[in-house]
Formats: C-alpha cells, structure tokens, sequence
C-alpha cells in the first residue's frame, strides 16, 4: 500500500519506527551476519506486499534454492508456491554471474519479467557475491571499486522499472565485506542493520534504521523478534520518546477517589486522574492486596477499566489470595474490567514488555494501573540505565493517557527506615508517595500506613494502623475506647527502628 509516495513493508511493527514506511522506489540495504534474519526480512518484504497490498514482487537468489526457501516460508505461514502459481511471484535461482550479464544487457530477461508481472518489489538476497563478478569482468577498476560501478548499474535499472528494492548483505570480519558494504550503505537510499548476539547466555535480536533518504525515523537500536507461525516483529526500544499524535482525554486538573477507604482517608478524598503514586513497602505489608483493592474499586465503584501487571506472581496465585481476603478479583477479570498481565522475569525483553503494555491499554482503554513489583524489573533487567528508562517511559505515557498508575517497590528494610527511594531517585518522578511499614511495639508487629507526598493534595501526615482482613487493607480508628490495641497515634517515631510511647499513654495489651 502506497500512500503519498509512502511503501509500507508490511513487517509488524517496522513501518512504525519507519514513520509510516519507505519512501517508492528507495532502495533499501539490509545488512547483518550470518543468520541475523537478513533472508527472512527481504522474503517477508516480498510476501507481506504480495498478500497485503496486492503488490506483485521478486525474489532472487543465490544461494539458497527455492525449494528451501519456500519450505522455510511454510514454517511461518507463507505460502510462496501458491503466489507463483497465481503469477504474483516470481522466484529467480541463479549467480551472480548471470545476474550481472544480465545487468549488461540491453535486454534484461529479469527486468522484462518484472515488467510482464507488474512487480513492484524486488528482493537480491546477497549483493556481496556480485564482487566476484566485478573483479573478473574487463572494468578499469577492480575490486571494491568495480564492484560499486555493478552495484550502481543495478541500482539505476531497478530505478528505470520503478521497482522498491531491498537488497541483503552479509557482514564479515575480514576486509573485502567491509569496504563492499561501504560502498553499498552510499549508494543505496535506505540502510536497515539486523543483529543477533549472545547477551547472558541468551540470543538478542535487533534492528537498526541507519539513514533512509527522504523521511524521518526513529533512531536507534529497536528489537527484533522471529514469531512461529507469523514471521518477523519490530518492538520500538523503549528508550524512545513516544509519539504523541493523539490529544490528552480530559484536563488533568480533575481529582478522584481512589474508592479506598484508607487511602481517601489520608489522602483528603482523593489524587490527580493521571497522576503516578509509589507504594513503598516490606514484603508482606499488603502491597499486592492494596493493588487489588485499588482496580476492584475502581472497576466497581467508577467503571474504570483496570490493568494488574506482574512479574512476581502468576495471575492464577493472585486471584486466589485476593479470593482469601474476600475479594473477588476473577469476577471482574471475567467480565473485562479488570486485566492482568504476567510476563516471566526469565530472559525478560523489556521492549517486547512494554509493548504489551500499551497494546493492552490501548486496546481496553485501560484508566487505571498497578504495577506489581518494580524491584523485580531491576532484578530482571540488570541494567540499571534501561529500568530507568522503563520507568521514565511509564509514567510518561501514563500522564498523556491520564490514566491513574500505582507502582509497589519492595523496601528491603525490615524495621525502621534509612531510606524509601528505588535504585533510583523517583521522587521528583512520581506525584504522590505511600509508605506501609511495619512497627515493633512490646512483643507486637504492627502495620502503618503513611502519605509521605501527595501533589496537590490536602493530605494527612499521620501514621496511621492497618490490618488487612476481609476486604483488604483497612485503617484501625484513632478512638482508644473503640481500638483494643493503643493506637499508634499514642507513640513518638513510628517510623524509626524503636518507637517510644508518649507521656501519659496506656498500653492495654
């Protein structure tokens, strides 16, 4: 499909870092080493234009027979025999020899055959072996010299036919390769660089848009993934500013309840719809459970829709325990108001992450999020400048969605605090910041709950006790005559590792 001059390539994902697709008639570069998916990219090239756009192509090989291509095509779904039969394909097996015989001619069997067809692309699969020819044909130059005057020769009859072609070309180490690709990445309009390395015992992917003349794109290392049965998809790097194109739905000056009661209580009714909050807490303080309370209510009281995301515990383990506390998260699961989504934290791809993020988002129009564990992103991703990244990327779509997004992070102090920051500073970040602790008060571990910051919000900087029972989180009341405990209101330094009681103060227990 070609709109304003524009080629889309079909490949999920890529037009978008492309900015929509590539320029008609540009001639595109695909570089990488062996088995970075250089074959694969120009095939689907092909497949996808003929399948989608109705845009007739070729193949040309040498190397690879077709007989193998198209059974290799078939792993993924593609069915190149049937587009030969229906003559929208054409699969040409030859060398480099004859191509560039071919090239000389005035009479180009290969152009004319594009011409008869009405193709519209054209994908050569290893325009480096086209220096052997160079050096062997009676040219002035020879060697990388030569082969740039066959490159170009090829290049301006593709031109003449009005073919988009994509031309693949495989990096070595040794010098010959180097100074071809050189002389190719000038002369072609678009240069697209695939990659595969071994990054902690595990293969990485990924694309890079190296200049395409003509347009703009994202820049950048982007990944790139090969999906059974599908082909190839492009993940944007989450580093990316995001592109914007569409207008915030509502003011951001609209504030609402959380629907927890404990949190509305110290929070003055309410924060900010867009606004990001940090739930900061040990493990085993509720942090999970409150996530749950927030998207249930939320869901039930306000039909906002909800997304739970996890790497720690898988969905199943979720709803059960919230089952135990009386909250029926499946319910709302069920009837798609709330959603969860878990991603294993093993060989964690955190641009394929994020994308499921916001397709997921986008796709439900999801107005409120939690996010379960953020020490685990840290822990899974290891690089502690990518987990800034992600977390920047977050809040930053969240804000122009505004959609209301509470982080949990694991505060690894077991009593008293020195500290409630991530690995990172966030405090600047985020707009509202909850502390749930764990006090020690004679023999007893007591549960408190704090508003550290709160944007725009008349909040209370009280400590205040919790317990989590039927229903989830709720607040112990400040009455003594109602409390069977000494509330906490009656120690000084709740949140220091030895908290004392006030003057004056009875402990019933």
């Amino acid at each position: 499909m070609a709109s304003d001059g524009v080629i889309k390539t079909g490949i999920a994902g890529l037009d978008r870092i492309l900015m929509g697709g590539i320029p008609r008639t540009n001639v595109i570069l695909v570089e990488g080493t062996t088995g970075s998916g250089k074959t694969l990219l120009g095939t689907e090239f092909i497949y996808r234009g003929i399948t989608e756009f109705n845009q007739p192509g070729i193949i040309v090989v040498f190397e690879v027979s077709p007989d193998k291509l198209i059974r290799d095509a078939a792993t993924l779904g593609w069915d190149l025999a049937a587009l030969q039969e229906q003559k929208k394909l054409q699969i040409v097996f030859t060398s480099p020899q004859v191509l560039d015989q071919e090239l000389r001619s005035a009479d180009s069997l290969l152009l004319e055959t594009a011409g008869e067809m009405d193709a519209q692309r054209i994908f050569i699969d290893g325009i480096g072996l086209l220096s052997q020819t160079s050096q062997a044909a009676p040219l002035p130059a020879i060697g990388p010299g030569s082969f740039r005057d066959t490159l170009q020769q090829l290049i301006e009859g593709l031109n003449r036919e009005h073919l988009t072609a994509m031309l693949s070309h495989e990096l070595g180490e040794n010098t010959e390769p180097q100074s071809t690709s050189e002389a190719a990445e000038f002369l072609v309009d678009t240069v697209i660089r695939v990659r595969r390395s071994l990054h902690n015992r595990r293969i990485h992917r990924s694309i890079e848009i190296v200049k395409s003349r003509g347009q703009d794109y994202d820049p950048g290392e982007h990944t790139l993934s090969i999906k059974n049965g599908k082909g190839l998809e492009v993940y944007r790097r989450v580093q990316a500013p995001l592109p914007f194109s569409m207008d915030q739905p509502t003011s951001m000056a609209k504030r609402s309840a959380i629907g927890v009661d404990a949190l509305d209580a110290l929070l003055g009714g309410g924060i900010f719809d867009g606004s990001t909050t940090m739930v900061v807490g040990l493990s085993g303080v509720g942090k999970t459970v409150l996530g749950t309370q927030i998207l249930r209510e939320g869901a039930m009281r306000q039909n906002k829709r909800g997304l739970l995301i996890s790497l720690d515990e898988h969905p199943a383990q979720i709803v059960r325990n919230a089952e135990t506390l009386g909250l029926d998260l499946q319910k709302q699961i069920d009837a798609g108001t709330i959603h969860v989504l878990f991603d294993s934290p093993q060989e964690l791809n955190i641009d394929v992450h994020f994308a499921r993020i916001v397709q997921t988002i986008e796709q439900h129009d999801i107005q409120r999020m939690v996010i379960d564990g953020m020490t685990s992103y840290s822990t899974a991703l290891g690089d502690q400048a990518v987990y800034r990244d992600f977390f920047h990327a977050l809040v930053a779509y969240s804000k122009h969605r505004l959609m209301t997004t509470f982080f949990s992070y694991e505060n690894p102090e077991f009593l008293g605090l020195s500290t409630f920051m991530p690995d990172f500073p966030v405090s600047s970040i985020v707009d509202n910041i909850i502390l749930l602790s764990l006090v020690e008060i004679k023999s007893s571990l007591r549960r408190c709950l704090t508003v550290v910051k709160s944007r725009g919000c008349p909040h209370q900087f009280d400590s205040r006790e919790y317990i989590i029972g039927p229903g989830g989180i709720t607040l112990l009341p400040f009455d003594e005559t109602v409390a069977k405990a000494l509330p906490l209101a009656s120690y000084n330094s709740i949140l220091s590792r030895a908290p004392s009681r006030l003057a004056g103060s009875t402990d019933s227990r």
